[in-house]
């Protein structure tokens, strides 16, 4: 507003000046001699001030007149514009409605804000999107899904309503339903990220590796993820099928996916033992110790350990130490290397060197379950048995150790079963950790050594009452070992 008063101030001081400099004296005539008119004027003599004001007047009183007539012109629009701005605004009102009426849950008023929206927008497909999406968020996917099979008949709203059927389906474990909508738009282009990653787990979640992992490196190549987590993924995927081959008895086709994974993936344990267990079973048991040797080195895990050694049943102690020596000869004060070591100690009847190793570990970390049922093992074989039993109590409230829970309690490392590799597949493929979902479950574990078998936690062995447990402390503290009573105090 300020601009259009200043620029009407400019044109006045303008004009203004103008009649100033032209003055009362010039004047203008008018005359009409000499035309051939049919009524000759007679003639007109004005000063050039009245004729600029005279024109001034004309123009301002000719835009006046077409901006009235214009506006006229226009009035039937403006009206309609108004009215259609007024409808859309309530359209508007209407989408928010649905909208918070589905996240609340609320799904009687989602569906009439949704009827509301397709009569003011006048918009079938967005009124199907807002419908889909309120249903959606208040869980009903019955709902949901007719919409978006309503929308596969508009090209314009195909990939959505594509998107919102697969997604749906697989949300209410229609797990075929959801492969089919999802292939059919990563088909279509293989660029949707979507279509991939819904596609890929649902086929993953009906047990469909050979399937899934196609589609997988399609995906790769289509750059949906990076190389390591791709690798990762396959390899747990070569895994399973090799795992499924090996329990129908194709020990060949097993060991080929086993050997497959461990390309991808020297550190995946698994994979190696399924092909240690088929090499064993081919009669191949030095092949078999060569890769179970080579995939320790890659990462130290427990169950790699007890496959290895259950090749050699029945070994006299010295050959087995002699075997341990080497097989963590890369790197013996590994973790799992020093640990492994404990075990063989106190398998060879030595829990002195087993507990003194387990002390530079305590004094290193913070005790874990494993760490301290090793160390209430070692102390009951020295005939400590107040120790023990405190090593015991002081288990049920340590950190567990979530490598050790891979192991299965009665079977041999590793005895997946389909859903555990269904869930290995985001847990080691996304992150590269190796966790049994037997652990998520809070199943059974397997514990340290076969000899491992804690007592329950109690305050006192049975056979001893208070006085003499109290006289047997008496006596530590004459000796001045009271202080070894407390577990993993120096």
């Amino acid at each position: 507003m300020t601009k259009y008063i200043i620029t009407l101030l400019l044109f006045l001081a303008l004009l203004a000046g103008v009649l100033l400099y032209i003055g009362d004296d010039a004047l203008l005539t008018i005359s009409s001699t000499g035309t051939k008119w049919p009524i000759a004027f007679p003639d007109l003599e004005m000063s050039w001030q009245a004729a600029i004001v005279m024109g001034t007047v004309l123009m301002i009183g000719t835009i006046t007149l077409w901006s009235v007539l214009l506006w006229i012109w226009r009035l039937p629009r403006r009206l309609k514009s108004g009215v259609g701005m007024r409808r859309r605004n309530r359209a508007i009102d209407a989408m928010e409605e649905a909208l918070i009426a589905g996240a609340e849950g609320d799904s009687e008023r989602a569906r009439k804000a949704s009827a509301k929206v397709r009569d003011l927008a006048g918009s079938s497909d967005l009124g199907r999107i807002i419908s889909a999406t309120a249903a959606e968020a208040s869980g009903d996917y019955d709902e949901a899904v007719e919409h978006y099979e309503a929308m596969l008949d508009s090209p314009k709203t195909r990939p959505t309503g594509q998107r919102g059927l697969a997604q749906a389906k697989l949300a209410t474990g229609d797990l075929p339903g959801a492969v089919e909508a999802a292939r059919e738009a990563f088909d279509q282009n293989v660029q949707a990220r979507w279509a991939f990653e819904t596609l890929f787990k649902a086929l993953v979640a009906d047990f469909r590796w050979t399937e899934a992992r196609e589609v997988l490196e399609k995906g790769r190549a289509a750059g949906h993820m990076d190389v390591g987590m791709f690798a990762r993924r396959r390899a747990v995927l070569l895994s399973a099928e090799a795992d499924y081959w090996m329990d129908h008895g194709q020990h060949d086709k097993a060991l080929e996916l086993s050997q497959a994974a461990l390309k991808d993936a020297p550190d995946f344990a698994p994979a190696a033992a399924i092909a240690a267990y088929e090499l064993t079973t081919m009669g191949a048991q030095k092949k078999a110790a060569d890769l179970l040797e080579r995939t320790w080195k890659a990462t130290p895990h427990p169950a790699l350990s007890i496959a290895y050694f259950e090749l050699y049943p029945g070994e006299s102690v010295s050959t087995q130490g002699a075997r341990l020596e080497r097989f963590i000869a890369h790197d013996p004060n590994a973790r799992e290397a020093r640990l492994l070591m404990v075990s063989h100690h106190l398998g060879a009847g030595r829990p002195v060197e087993a507990l003194s190793i387990l002390t530079e570990l305590i004094e290193e970390e913070e005790p874990t379950t494993r760490l301290c049922l090793l160390a209430a093992e070692a102390e009951r074989a020295l005939d400590n048995r107040m120790d023990a039993q405190m090593w015991t109590e002081r288990a049920t409230t340590a950190p567990t150790e979530r490598d050790w829970s891979d192991l299965d309690p009665e079977g041999p490392g590793f005895g997946y079963e389909a859903q555990d590799w269904r869930r290995l597949v985001f847990s080691f493929g996304d992150t590269g950790e190796l966790v049994h979902p037997r652990a998520e479950r809070r199943g059974a574990i397997r514990r340290p050594t076969p000899e491992a078998k804690p007592d329950l936690p109690r305050l006192a062995a049975p056979e001893e009452d208070d006085a003499d447990l109290a006289r047997r402390f008496d006596d530590l503290l004459d000796d001045g070992s009271a202080d070894d009573v407390v577990p993993g105090k120096d």
